[in-house]
């Protein structure tokens, strides 16, 4: 793997624990707003595909993730037959507690720390600059890349090549110096693949890998990753 001059992270389930701090943000914006005493499987059954639907439909509707997070609230509380009024409110508090948190995927940043100087870093995430630029300065990690694609602020999302071509020209490499690290299948392996980008598999959760989905590397903890290079 010597051939790599740079490696580019995902952010959201690679670096950071994107799972762990909406459950967390979430929680503590509902004890804010004193609706604490809803019961939390049934609260979030309903609003999980609430808002899932609102986020897929964002840019065919033109909304901002204000008004995906506050419809979603809304349309929430209504079927949990609750005050809806305040759903402009609890979705700014909730959204303000989730730009601010930073909860890291474990040894993400000591393999940060071991890359940085020996390669050059990038990062290209499918969110929104806001949270993610947020994000990544309350964990103290922005120094360490060189590069950082939001897709939010480009117009392209992984797995457009135009995404990682962006990062490309950023970084003054080529597609074969670099190797791109993430967690989906979907967003992730794809898009590396429609940019000719090698491919390292963050398999978290141990997941099957479709046996026509062939990922260059695949590791289980990003420890794995320090060990290949």
């Amino acid at each position: 793997m010597s051939m790599y001059k740079a490696i580019i992270f995902d952010l959201d389930n690679t670096l950071l624990d994107y799972s762990r701090s909406e459950l967390h943000c979430m929680k503590q914006t509902l004890a804010q707003h004193q609706l604490n005493d809803l019961v939390w499987e049934e609260f979030w059954g309903i609003f999980a595909p609430i808002n899932d639907r609102y986020w897929v439909s964002r840019n065919t509707n033109n909304h901002h993730i204000s008004q995906v997070l506050e419809y979603s609230f809304a349309d929430t509380l209504k079927e949990l037959n609750r005050d809806f009024s305040r759903a402009g409110s609890i979705s700014q508090t909730y959204w303000g507690l989730f730009c601010n948190s930073c909860h890291l995927e474990p040894s993400a940043d000591r393999l940060l720390e071991q890359l940085h100087g020996r390669y050059a870093m990038g990062m290209i995430t499918n969110g929104i600059g806001e949270a993610q630029r947020k994000r990544l300065a309350a964990g103290n990690l922005g120094h360490y890349f060189d590069s950082v694609v939001i897709s939010d602020e480009v117009g392209y999302w992984k797995p457009d090549k135009a995404i990682f071509d962006i990062a490309l020209k950023e970084l003054d490499l080529r597609k074969h110096e670099v190797l791109f690290v993430g967690d989906s299948l979907t967003d992730d392996y794809m898009g590396a693949v429609n940019a000719g980008v090698d491919f390292c598999y963050y398999n978290r959760r141990n997941r099957m890998v479709p046996e026509h989905q062939k990922p260059k590397f695949t590791i289980g903890e990003l420890t794995e990753l320090q060990g290949l290079l």
